[in-house]
Protein backbone atom coordinates (compact mmCIF):
# COMPACT_ATOMS: atom_id res chain seq x y z
CA UNK A 1 0.00 0.00 0.00
CA UNK A 2 1.51 3.14 -0.72
CA UNK A 3 0.61 6.48 0.66
CA UNK A 4 0.71 9.77 -1.16
CA UNK A 5 1.66 12.97 -0.64
CA UNK A 6 1.00 16.32 -1.27
CA UNK A 7 3.03 18.49 -3.48
CA UNK A 8 3.36 20.58 -1.14
CA UNK A 9 4.50 18.69 1.62
CA UNK A 10 7.09 18.08 -0.40
CA UNK A 11 8.53 21.87 -1.25
CA UNK A 12 11.30 22.43 0.64
CA UNK A 13 11.02 25.03 3.74
CA UNK A 14 14.05 27.43 1.81
CA UNK A 15 11.97 27.61 -1.02
CA UNK A 16 8.50 28.47 0.49
CA UNK A 17 10.25 30.90 2.18
CA UNK A 18 12.17 32.37 -0.65
CA UNK A 19 8.63 32.56 -2.08
CA UNK A 20 7.24 34.58 0.36
CA UNK A 21 10.10 37.00 0.72
CA UNK A 22 10.08 37.52 -2.93
CA UNK A 23 6.18 38.21 -3.22
CA UNK A 24 5.48 41.70 -5.03
CA UNK A 25 3.62 42.81 -1.95
CA UNK A 26 6.61 42.41 0.14
CA UNK A 27 9.43 43.87 -2.05
CA UNK A 28 9.34 47.62 -0.53
CA UNK A 29 9.45 46.40 3.12
CA UNK A 30 12.11 44.37 1.84
CA UNK A 31 14.28 46.83 0.52
CA UNK A 32 13.64 49.32 3.15
CA UNK A 33 15.61 46.41 5.65
CA UNK A 34 18.21 45.82 2.97
CA UNK A 35 18.44 49.44 2.79
CA UNK A 36 19.09 49.69 6.20
CA UNK A 37 20.96 46.79 6.96
CA UNK A 38 23.50 48.01 4.05
CA UNK A 39 23.93 51.56 6.20
CA UNK A 40 24.91 49.74 9.24
CA UNK A 41 27.59 47.52 7.35
CA UNK A 42 28.99 50.41 5.97
CA UNK A 43 28.18 52.40 9.27
CA UNK A 44 30.67 49.51 10.98
CA UNK A 45 32.90 49.51 8.18
CA UNK A 46 33.76 53.02 8.55
CA UNK A 47 33.24 53.76 12.06
CA UNK A 48 33.42 50.63 13.84
CA UNK A 49 36.76 51.24 15.22
CA UNK A 50 37.25 48.93 18.66
CA UNK A 51 34.13 49.67 20.36
CA UNK A 52 32.15 49.22 17.33
CA UNK A 53 29.43 50.67 15.66
CA UNK A 54 26.08 48.95 15.70
CA UNK A 55 26.08 48.81 19.35
CA UNK A 56 22.87 48.81 21.99
CA UNK A 57 23.67 52.32 22.24
CA UNK A 58 23.17 53.12 19.30
CA UNK A 59 19.75 51.38 18.28
CA UNK A 60 18.39 53.35 22.09
CA UNK A 61 19.80 56.21 20.23
CA UNK A 62 18.40 56.32 17.62
CA UNK A 63 14.82 55.32 19.26
CA UNK A 64 14.69 57.98 22.47
CA UNK A 65 15.95 60.71 19.51
CA UNK A 66 12.94 59.94 17.01
CA UNK A 67 10.35 58.50 19.38
CA UNK A 68 8.33 61.31 18.17
CA UNK A 69 8.71 60.96 14.51
CA UNK A 70 7.68 56.73 14.88
CA UNK A 71 4.32 58.41 16.77
CA UNK A 72 3.44 60.64 14.02
CA UNK A 73 4.59 58.01 11.29
CA UNK A 74 2.10 55.26 12.60
CA UNK A 75 -0.66 57.62 12.68
CA UNK A 76 0.56 58.57 8.92
CA UNK A 77 0.76 54.64 8.23
CA UNK A 78 -2.89 54.68 8.30
CA UNK A 79 -4.15 57.70 6.16
CA UNK A 80 -1.49 56.90 3.15
CA UNK A 81 -2.58 53.12 3.27
CA UNK A 82 -6.43 54.82 2.88
CA UNK A 83 -4.71 56.94 -0.27
CA UNK A 84 -4.74 60.21 1.97
CA UNK A 85 -2.30 62.76 3.56
CA UNK A 86 -2.06 64.60 6.52
CA UNK A 87 -0.25 68.15 6.32
CA UNK A 88 -1.38 69.06 10.07
CA UNK A 89 0.81 66.77 11.83
CA UNK A 90 3.96 69.07 12.79
CA UNK A 91 1.82 72.10 13.16
CA UNK A 92 -0.56 69.86 16.13
CA UNK A 93 2.76 69.09 17.47
CA UNK A 94 3.42 72.66 17.76
CA UNK A 95 0.39 73.60 19.28
CA UNK A 96 0.25 70.59 22.29
CA UNK A 97 3.94 71.58 23.15
CA UNK A 98 2.05 75.31 23.65
CA UNK A 99 -0.95 74.19 25.41
CA UNK A 100 1.50 71.71 27.81
CA UNK A 101 4.07 74.67 28.53
CA UNK A 102 0.94 77.13 29.19
CA UNK A 103 -1.68 74.55 31.59
CA UNK A 104 0.73 73.44 33.10
CA UNK A 105 1.87 76.71 35.27
CA UNK A 106 -1.73 77.27 36.01
CA UNK A 107 -1.90 74.53 38.87
CA UNK A 108 -3.81 72.04 36.18
CA UNK A 109 -2.68 68.44 37.59
CA UNK A 110 -0.23 66.91 34.97
CA UNK A 111 -2.49 63.89 34.02
CA UNK A 112 -5.07 66.49 32.88
CA UNK A 113 -2.90 68.70 30.77
CA UNK A 114 -1.32 65.32 29.21
CA UNK A 115 -5.02 64.16 28.26
CA UNK A 116 -6.18 67.83 27.10
CA UNK A 117 -2.92 67.71 24.60
CA UNK A 118 -4.07 64.51 22.99
CA UNK A 119 -7.86 65.70 22.54
CA UNK A 120 -6.85 68.50 20.82
CA UNK A 121 -5.04 66.31 18.28
CA UNK A 122 -7.86 64.09 18.43
CA UNK A 123 -10.25 67.11 17.48
CA UNK A 124 -7.71 68.68 14.54
CA UNK A 125 -7.77 64.75 12.97
CA UNK A 126 -11.73 64.78 13.32
CA UNK A 127 -12.19 68.28 11.80
CA UNK A 128 -10.09 66.72 8.25
CA UNK A 129 -12.29 63.71 8.99
CA UNK A 130 -15.45 64.69 8.59
CA UNK A 131 -13.95 67.52 5.77
CA UNK A 132 -13.29 64.73 3.49
CA UNK A 133 -15.75 62.27 4.51
CA UNK A 134 -18.90 64.49 4.46
CA UNK A 135 -18.00 66.97 2.52
CA UNK A 136 -16.20 64.89 0.01
CA UNK A 137 -12.68 67.28 0.41
CA UNK A 138 -9.49 66.32 -0.89
CA UNK A 139 -6.82 65.30 1.79
CA UNK A 140 -4.28 67.57 1.10
CA UNK A 141 -6.99 70.72 0.85
CA UNK A 142 -8.37 69.79 4.17
CA UNK A 143 -5.36 68.87 6.27
CA UNK A 144 -3.52 72.00 4.91
CA UNK A 145 -6.83 73.75 5.83
CA UNK A 146 -6.25 72.15 9.47
CA UNK A 147 -2.43 73.06 9.70
CA UNK A 148 -3.04 76.45 8.70
CA UNK A 149 -5.43 76.74 11.72
CA UNK A 150 -3.66 74.72 14.24
CA UNK A 151 -0.34 76.90 13.54
CA UNK A 152 -2.60 79.35 13.61
CA UNK A 153 -3.77 78.70 17.14
CA UNK A 154 -0.29 78.03 17.93
CA UNK A 155 0.75 81.61 17.66
CA UNK A 156 -1.92 82.88 19.21
CA UNK A 157 -1.06 81.26 22.60
CA UNK A 158 2.27 82.55 22.30
CA UNK A 159 4.72 83.75 19.64
CA UNK A 160 7.76 82.83 22.17
CA UNK A 161 9.61 79.75 23.47
CA UNK A 162 8.24 78.76 26.69
CA UNK A 163 10.04 76.76 28.78
CA UNK A 164 8.03 73.88 30.70
CA UNK A 165 9.49 73.75 34.20
CA UNK A 166 6.81 71.40 35.91
CA UNK A 167 8.14 69.02 38.44
CA UNK A 168 6.04 66.31 37.24
CA UNK A 169 6.52 66.95 33.72
CA UNK A 170 10.20 66.95 34.36
CA UNK A 171 10.67 63.82 36.31
CA UNK A 172 8.59 62.07 33.91
CA UNK A 173 11.14 63.46 31.19
CA UNK A 174 14.15 62.12 32.95
CA UNK A 175 12.66 59.02 33.96
CA UNK A 176 14.65 56.35 31.92
CA UNK A 177 15.81 52.79 32.86
CA UNK A 178 19.44 51.39 31.62
CA UNK A 179 21.19 47.97 30.61
CA UNK A 180 24.09 47.16 30.34
CA UNK A 181 27.32 49.55 30.91
CA UNK A 182 29.25 52.24 28.98
CA UNK A 183 28.85 51.60 24.82
CA UNK A 184 26.83 48.41 25.25
CA UNK A 185 24.45 50.55 27.40
CA UNK A 186 20.34 50.28 26.00
CA UNK A 187 18.46 53.01 27.86
CA UNK A 188 14.88 52.94 27.80
CA UNK A 189 12.38 56.15 28.44
CA UNK A 190 9.04 57.33 28.72
CA UNK A 191 9.15 58.48 25.31
CA UNK A 192 10.53 55.08 23.63
CA UNK A 193 8.08 53.07 25.81
CA UNK A 194 5.10 54.87 24.53
CA UNK A 195 6.20 55.11 20.81
CA UNK A 196 6.14 50.51 21.25
CA UNK A 197 3.66 50.43 22.94
CA UNK A 198 1.39 52.60 20.31
CA UNK A 199 3.58 50.68 17.42
CA UNK A 200 1.86 46.98 18.57
CA UNK A 201 -1.20 48.55 19.37
CA UNK A 202 -0.80 50.22 15.37
CA UNK A 203 0.66 46.86 14.07
CA UNK A 204 -2.92 44.63 15.78
CA UNK A 205 -5.29 47.48 14.66
CA UNK A 206 -3.98 47.20 11.05
CA UNK A 207 -3.20 43.52 10.55
CA UNK A 208 -5.48 41.69 12.39
CA UNK A 209 -8.92 43.64 12.95
CA UNK A 210 -11.91 43.60 11.06
CA UNK A 211 -10.98 47.78 10.80
CA UNK A 212 -7.67 47.19 9.50
CA UNK A 213 -8.86 45.12 6.38
CA UNK A 214 -11.24 48.17 6.01
CA UNK A 215 -8.72 50.53 5.86
CA UNK A 216 -6.55 48.52 3.19
CA UNK A 217 -9.99 48.48 0.81
CA UNK A 218 -10.24 51.68 1.05
CA UNK A 219 -6.58 51.93 -0.43
CA UNK A 220 -7.57 50.00 -3.05
CA UNK A 221 -9.59 52.82 -4.69
CA UNK A 222 -13.40 52.64 -6.05
CA UNK A 223 -14.36 55.04 -3.14
CA UNK A 224 -15.08 51.85 -1.40
CA UNK A 225 -17.92 50.40 -3.05
CA UNK A 226 -16.33 47.23 -3.31
CA UNK A 227 -15.43 46.93 0.64
CA UNK A 228 -19.09 48.07 1.23
CA UNK A 229 -20.28 44.94 -0.42
CA UNK A 230 -18.49 42.84 1.55
CA UNK A 231 -20.43 44.35 4.83
CA UNK A 232 -16.88 46.77 5.45
CA UNK A 233 -17.96 50.54 6.20
CA UNK A 234 -15.57 52.64 4.59
CA UNK A 235 -17.16 55.66 5.52
CA UNK A 236 -16.66 55.49 9.27
CA UNK A 237 -12.85 53.96 8.64
CA UNK A 238 -11.79 57.03 6.72
CA UNK A 239 -13.22 59.37 9.56
CA UNK A 240 -11.10 56.99 12.21
CA UNK A 241 -8.07 57.08 10.02
CA UNK A 242 -8.05 61.03 10.14
CA UNK A 243 -8.54 60.82 14.11
CA UNK A 244 -5.81 57.90 14.65
CA UNK A 245 -3.79 60.39 12.71
CA UNK A 246 -4.58 63.35 14.77
CA UNK A 247 -4.75 61.15 18.42
CA UNK A 248 -1.09 60.53 17.23
CA UNK A 249 0.24 63.88 16.61
CA UNK A 250 -0.94 64.98 20.02
CA UNK A 251 1.19 62.54 21.56
CA UNK A 252 3.95 63.29 19.35
CA UNK A 253 3.65 66.93 20.54
CA UNK A 254 3.88 65.60 24.19
CA UNK A 255 7.16 63.27 23.48
CA UNK A 256 8.69 66.06 21.52
CA UNK A 257 7.77 68.26 24.74
CA UNK A 258 9.72 65.80 26.55
CA UNK A 259 12.50 65.82 24.37
CA UNK A 260 12.63 69.53 24.40
CA UNK A 261 11.29 70.40 27.79
CA UNK A 262 9.49 73.57 26.25
CA UNK A 263 6.86 74.32 24.22
CA UNK A 264 7.36 76.89 20.44
CA UNK A 265 5.05 77.69 17.79
CA UNK A 266 7.85 77.34 15.17
CA UNK A 267 7.84 73.81 16.20
CA UNK A 268 7.31 70.86 13.92
CA UNK A 269 7.74 72.84 10.38
CA UNK A 270 8.46 70.18 8.05
CA UNK A 271 7.84 67.56 10.74
CA UNK A 272 4.83 66.38 8.40
CA UNK A 273 7.20 65.83 5.65
CA UNK A 274 9.59 63.91 7.24
CA UNK A 275 7.08 61.41 8.90
CA UNK A 276 5.65 61.03 5.15
CA UNK A 277 9.11 60.16 4.04
CA UNK A 278 9.28 57.60 6.96
CA UNK A 279 6.61 55.78 5.64
CA UNK A 280 7.51 55.68 2.32
CA UNK A 281 10.81 54.59 2.81
CA UNK A 282 9.30 52.01 5.16
CA UNK A 283 7.34 50.49 2.14
CA UNK A 284 3.97 51.99 2.29
CA UNK A 285 2.54 52.58 -1.34
CA UNK A 286 1.67 56.57 -1.65
CA UNK A 287 -1.23 55.46 -3.81
CA UNK A 288 -2.85 53.57 -1.00
CA UNK A 289 -3.95 49.76 -0.76
CA UNK A 290 -0.67 48.39 0.51
CA UNK A 291 2.22 49.10 3.38
CA UNK A 292 2.73 47.36 6.90
CA UNK A 293 3.30 49.43 10.32
CA UNK A 294 6.75 47.05 11.18
CA UNK A 295 7.86 49.23 7.64
CA UNK A 296 7.21 51.93 9.22
CA UNK A 297 9.38 51.63 12.06
CA UNK A 298 12.31 50.71 10.10
CA UNK A 299 11.50 53.72 7.90
CA UNK A 300 12.56 55.52 11.06
CA UNK A 301 15.37 54.08 11.65
CA UNK A 302 16.77 54.54 8.54
CA UNK A 303 16.04 58.46 8.52
CA UNK A 304 17.45 58.40 12.16
CA UNK A 305 20.34 56.30 10.65
CA UNK A 306 21.22 58.83 8.09
CA UNK A 307 21.02 61.72 9.94
CA UNK A 308 23.63 59.74 12.38
CA UNK A 309 25.82 58.49 9.46
CA UNK A 310 26.35 62.44 7.92
CA UNK A 311 26.98 63.45 11.39
CA UNK A 312 29.94 60.90 11.95
CA UNK A 313 30.70 62.08 8.34
CA UNK A 314 31.05 65.91 9.48
CA UNK A 315 28.62 67.11 7.65
CA UNK A 316 26.48 68.75 10.43
CA UNK A 317 24.65 70.91 8.03
CA UNK A 318 20.86 70.50 7.94
CA UNK A 319 20.91 70.72 4.11
CA UNK A 320 22.75 67.58 4.07
CA UNK A 321 20.31 65.40 6.02
CA UNK A 322 17.60 66.55 3.36
CA UNK A 323 20.03 65.95 0.36
CA UNK A 324 20.29 62.15 1.19
CA UNK A 325 16.81 61.65 2.27
CA UNK A 326 15.52 63.16 -0.54
CA UNK A 327 17.67 60.69 -2.76
CA UNK A 328 16.26 57.59 -0.82
CA UNK A 329 13.31 58.99 -1.10
CA UNK A 330 12.87 59.44 -4.53
CA UNK A 331 14.67 55.73 -5.06
CA UNK A 332 11.96 54.09 -2.96
CA UNK A 333 9.43 56.64 -4.71
CA UNK A 334 10.63 54.60 -8.58
CA UNK A 335 10.48 51.01 -6.72
CA UNK A 336 7.23 51.39 -5.87
CA UNK A 337 6.25 52.94 -9.31
CA UNK A 338 7.72 49.77 -10.99
CA UNK A 339 5.80 47.29 -8.41
CA UNK A 340 2.60 48.58 -8.77
CA UNK A 341 2.42 49.04 -12.55
CA UNK A 342 3.94 45.35 -12.55
CA UNK A 343 1.43 44.26 -10.31
CA UNK A 344 -1.33 45.82 -12.55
Amino acid sequence: MTTLTSPTSTTPRWRTALRRATDRRYMPVAGSVLTLVLMLVVGEMRYGGSSGFLTPRLVSNLLVDNSYLLVLAIGMTFVIITGGIDLSVGAVVALTGLVIATLLPMGLPLPVVLLVAVLIGSAMGLIIGVMVQVFDIQPFIASLGVMFLARGLANVVSVNSLAITDEGFASLAAWNVTFGEKANQFRLNAAMLVALVLLIVGFYLLHYTRFGRTVYGVGVGDAGNAIDLMGLRAGRTVLWVYVISGTCAGIAGILFALYTKSGYNLTGIGMELDAIAAVVIGGTILTGGGGYILGTAVGVMVYGLIQVLISREGLGEAWWTKIFIGAVLLVFVIVQRFLTARRR
